[in-house]
């Protein structure tokens, strides 16, 4: 299958450090982990790592951190051709201070300039378009080039401009941050009222999309034949958190285009978002394919059954009115019976 991500791309300059700096301090870390970094760039090299035809489309700088991320795509087997090249910026980097005593994350990004893609004629055909609600105009360009596709919006960062995005998508993967955001509610597992209620306001306002909240470390909230549902998180702190949102939302693309129904989707994906966090690194924490099927099939029997010819592979709307379950799967699962409305 052929994807295509496109977004924002960053260079990731993780620093370990045994606890937090103070303020005003002088440390020393003999621990730098770089990779390529940013929610594009971790879905695009997800895919490729799966043995997909994987595009990806964004802005780097004429400079050293350009050359690498461009080499190292390359390597990766994600293809450059709708990369650019801005003469003119500085490739943006993210310094992440990474807490070893706490696995905590403070980032800082250093992007000096504005700038946006300039070339989007995409002229390869697709069966799936991602994008990260940051480049309007090549997003919508895609969106609509790309109609009869599937296309995903990975809505994970609150932004006024994010919700334009909203109106082209077929699929939405938004946050906690973002659903909240949106809706001015707060999500609370105990009670299944706040999750419908928020899902159900989101819908109301965009009939059109396919959504699911990722509520990070507790579960996924989505809806299959009108009915509202959640499926756990699996309980793992691991040791970085920091690519497995987007691995999750690379994967849901995976499993779509393969026509797996839903529910088996968003297991696979939750599967491949929690073993990410095993890993240091975003680009490098991705898990192999075999590995995520390994651990499915562990759980819930042969992975190859739950491919299918058929095309619409869910039918979310419209959205029931009962609340979710309020207790909708096993904390220590990765839930094995998402529970339907009472």
């Amino acid at each position: 299958m052929k994807f295509l991500s496109i977004g924002r791309l960053t260079y990731d300059i993780n620093i370990m450090m045994d606890n937090y700096p103070i303020e005003g301090s002088k440390n020393e870390t003999k621990e730098l982990i770089n990779c390529s970094g940013g929610s594009t760039s971790i879905v695009a090299y997800a895919l490729a790592k799966w043995n997909e035809e994987s595009y990806i489309s964004g802005v780097i700088g004429y400079d050293e951190i350009g050359n690498a991320m461009r080499k190292d795509m390359e390597e990766n087997k994600v293809l450059t051709t709708y990369l650019e090249t801005n003469y003119d910026i500085k490739t943006p980097t993210s310094y992440i201070i990474s807490n070893k005593q706490n696995n905590s994350k403070t980032t800082i990004t250093a992007e000096t300039s504005t700038f946006n893609i300039k070339k989007y004629e995409y002229d390869q055909p697709m069966d799936c378009v991602i994008t990260d609600g940051y480049e309007y105009n090549a997003s919508v360009y895609a969106y609509n080039k790309y109609a009869n596709c599937i296309t995903i919006l990975n809505a994970k960062t609150p932004r006024q401009t994010l919700l334009d995005f909203f109106k082209y998508a077929k699929y939405v993967i938004a946050s906690k941050e973002v659903a909240e955001a949106m809706t001015g509610l707060k999500i609370d597992f105990n009670s299944p009222m706040t999750m419908a209620n928020i899902y159900k306001k989101i819908c109301d306002k965009y009939p059109h999309i396919n959504l699911l909240i990722r509520v990070e470390e507790q579960g996924i909230i989505y809806q299959v034949n009108g009915e509202i549902k959640v499926l756990a998180d699996i309980k793992n702190a691991g040791i970085d958190k920091t690519g497995a949102h987007d691995v999750f939302v690379a994967c849901i693309g995976y499993g779509l285009t393969k026509h797996m129904d839903m529910e088996t989707t968003i297991r696979l994906a939750t599967i491949a978002a929690s073993l990410t966090k095993n890993t240091l690194g975003s680009t490098l924490s991705i898990p192999l394919l075999s590995d995520i099927i390994s651990f499915y099939e562990s759980r819930f029997g042969s992975f190859n059954s739950n491919i299918n010819n058929n095309p619409n592979p869910t039918n979310q709307n419209p959205v029931n009115q009962n609340p979710v379950n309020q207790n909708p799967v096993d904390p220590g699962s990765v839930g094995q019976n998402a529970a339907s409305p009472q």
